[in-house]
């Protein structure tokens, strides 16, 4: 397994999220899983610095667009004077343009992965 920075890829992460400590810390295991991911699919004798730059950055793309998601799972009720609850917070946007993000990272590093044809068909559909 090629060993990319953990330190780099919550960094980045932080600067893609705009998350601060706390948030970020409460989300480590969805960072972690995503260093883990990218990690492991990564071809050692086909990395290099760059290669291991723009795995980082791929792990933190990945790692931001599984945060957006269970943001847009969690329950956003608002509840009226009324009585009334409504969920008026429209995440579709901001998951569209993550997955965009994370696709196009990991098509970076497309050349320098081990075998994640598998990978790369779901994520296209």
């Amino acid at each position: 397994m090629v060993r990319i920075s953990f330190e780099n890829v919550v960094s980045q992460f932080t600067q893609l999220s705009g998350c601060g400590v706390d948030e970020v810390n409460g989300n480590i295991s969805i960072i972690e899983n995503a260093w883990r991911r990218i990690g492991a699919l990564l071809d050692e004798n086909k990395s290099c610095a760059n290669s291991i730059a723009s795995a980082e950055y791929a792990a933190a793309a990945y790692a931001f667009y599984d945060y957006v998601c269970a943001q847009h799972a969690k329950e956003k009720v608002i509840c009226t004077l009324g009585g009334k609850a409504s969920a008026d917070v429209d995440y579709k946007s901001r998951e569209e343009s993550a997955r965009l993000l994370r696709d196009s990272a990991l098509e970076v590093i497309k050349p320098f992965m081990l075998g994640c044809d598998f990978l790369f068909r779901g994520v296209n559909g």
